[in-house]
This record gives structure tokens, sequence and C-alpha cells, in this order.
């Protein structure tokens, strides 16, 4: 909806054809409607262009839908200016304004005998959403926010970036995702929307998109996390890595007598619940479990075969063992390699070296 700005020019100050919303008299060109009585509307003064600003600012990002502002100018036509050009520049430039702003009005009248203006704003969203928007200050406070309310499956959230660089906000999702699939049942579709388009300063909203329902996720979280318990229980902490490696492995083969090979959008809660994942599934859980009891656990993407391909690396005493957990099920036996013994697999080698002396 395009945002507009209403202008009404005072003819006469005499002219009062409706009392004003506070206790003084109201004049207008135009007809006036009588406000809620329930709403508080505030009376503030201003003398200045700054003035003006801070006021309709501070509207706004409150929520606020009507206030007074008593004129101190020695001009009224200079305070119209100024108010014209305060809100054709909050509408384009102030991230609030952009995000949550549908119309800014204003008429001219008087209060308690003093001229002001009564201003109206009328939101494109909910006034109680936009008290909700979290204002943060770098990256790590972004990942933080993002971060819960992914574990709380919540249809996502609105930041005010102070100082915002170009970021991947759906990649902050996936990674988030791949590395705690006990906590993110299902990854979401994220939309990433700014407020105003460029600029230092911006609203940024992100909205997740699931195909389940929250109740559901919330209720697979619990699932997954006594799963997760359990695999912590049965592992033997005196056990050197390699052996607690294979404890891993060996709960998940006890939890099923086969595994069904297929896709899930919820791939935590369908391996541990119903036994189908695939070979990210097996990985992102394998690496979960691991890391759950100290091991140093990394899911590796590249290549097996020359086909994409998914699975794990477990570093102990700065050798990287490679684990394909879908493999070993299919094989039957559990096998930990070190890189050199990868035949046919592709990686990152700058993340996931092997030794020196072996590649010479």
């Amino acid at each position: 909806m395009k945002k507009t700005v209403v202008l009404v020019l005072v003819l006469s100050l005499l002219l009062s054809g409706c009392s004003f919303w506070m206790d003084g008299e109201y004049s207008s060109v135009v007809p006036h409607t009588e406000p809620n009585a329930q709403v508080n509307t505030s009376v503030t003064s201003v003398a200045n262009y700054y003035q003006i600003q801070t006021s309709l600012v501070s509207m706004i990002k409150s929520g606020t839908e009507s206030a007074v502002l008593t004129i101190k100018y020695d001009s009224v036509e200079q305070a119209q200016e100024d108010i014209e050009k305060i809100i054709e520049s909050l509408l384009q430039k102030n991230p609030y304004a952009a995000y949550a702003v549908d119309k800014i009005r204003y008429e001219v009248g008087t209060n308690s005998g003093q001229t002001a203006f009564s201003v109206k704003i009328s939101y494109l969203q909910n006034r109680i959403d936009v008290k909700k928007i979290q204002e943060v200050k770098d990256l790590g406070e972004v990942r933080k926010l993002i971060v819960q309310h992914l574990d709380d499956c919540a249809p996502g959230l609105v930041l005010y970036v102070e100082d915002w660089k170009q970021t991947d906000y759906a990649q902050i999702v996936a990674d988030y995702a791949l590395t705690y699939p006990q906590k993110v049942m299902e990854a979401p579709q994220v939309t990433v929307n700014m407020y105003p388009e460029s600029g230092a300063k911006q609203i940024v909203e992100l909205k997740f998109t699931y195909q389940t329902s929250r109740e559901s996720l919330r209720t697979m979280q619990s699932h997954v996390a006594l799963v997760f318990s359990s695999a912590e229980l049965y592992v033997d902490r005196s056990d050197v890595p390699l052996e607690q490696c294979l404890q891993l492995y060996t709960f998940l083969m006890n939890r099923y007598s086969s595994y069904e090979i297929q896709t899930s959008i919820t791939p935590a809660y369908s391996l541990l619940r119903h036994g189908v994942g695939d070979e990210k599934a097996f990985a992102m859980v394998y690496a979960a479990m691991c890391r759950r009891v100290g091991l140093d656990a990394q899911v590796v993407v590249g290549t097996r075969d020359a086909q994409p391909w998914i699975w794990n690396v477990v570093e102990i005493d700065g050798v990287f063992y490679h684990i394909d957990l879908l493999r070993c099920v299919s094989e039957e036996v559990f096998a930990a390699y070190p890189g050199q013994e990868m035949q046919g697999y592709v990686w990152d080698f700058s993340e996931y070296p092997i030794p020196e002396e072996i590649n010479t």
C-alpha cells in the first residue's frame, strides 16, 4: 500500500468546527472525527525541526497512533514546512517508518489556546509488533536471536540493525540447522525483507516458513532430546575417542534392525523415531551426538565417486578420521579412516588436511 502524507492548511484559527482531542479548541478545513475515548493522546511542545522529528520517530517506535504537538515556532508556516519535510523523509529513509507505517496525517488547530499539530499515524503492522522489533549491534547478536527463534520454532523475527552489513541470513539458518539437528527439526525456508531497501540503518524482517506445524515441531524436539540423552548415557566416557565413536554407531544400529534410506524434511526426528534417513541425516545426527559426549566431530560436504555426498570427520590428536556412517550401515561394519585412506572421496582439503608426510 502506498504511503501518503495528508496536509490540511489552516484557513483560520477561528473556524473551530469541533472540539480538540485535549481541553483546547480545534480548527480545520475538513470534518474531524472524534477519536476513541480510550486513546491517551500525548502532548509535546516543539520549537524546531529536530524536536518535531524526534517526536514523530518516538511515536513510530512506540507504536503510538496519535499525539498533539504544541507549536512554539515564531512562524506556523515554517513549522508546517518542517513537518511536511520530516514526514516525507521518514517514510523514505527511517527504518521503523518504512517497515511499519502506512500513513502519517497531521492537522493544524489549537490546544489550550496555542497553535498545535494533531498527528495521526496508521500502521501496516500491529502496534505490538512494532514494539517487538529487537535492536542489534553486531552479527553476534543477530546470530544469537536467530538461534533463539529457531529453537522456539518461531515464524520469524524483526531486527533493527544500526550498522547494517551484507549478511546471508539464510546461510546462518542453514548452518545452525545442520549443526544442531537435535534442536532444529525442520530447516525453514527463509524470506528476508529490508526496510528501507538500502542504507546503513535498516529493519530486517526474517520470516521462517515450515511445512510442519509449530506444535508438531516442538513435540518432535522432545522426542529427539530423549534419544540424545540416551545416546550420551550409552557412551563410556573412560574409553578412548575411537571407541566412543564406535559406541555411538552401535547405539544407532541397535535402534533399528534396518534403516530405510530416504530423504526427510525432519531429518533427526525421522531417523531416530522411524529409522528413515539419508546420508545427510546420518551425518548431522552422528556429529551432534559425538559433540554431545565431547568428541570434536563435524559434517563434511564433498563428493563420493564424483557424486555429492555428506559424511563426518572426527579430529583425534590432530588426525582427521573420516566416518561415512551410511556406508557403515550398508556394509554393516564400523570404519574410521584417516584422510589418505578415503579413496573416491573429495572434500575441502584445506579445512580437513591430510598430513604432509603422507602427501609427499
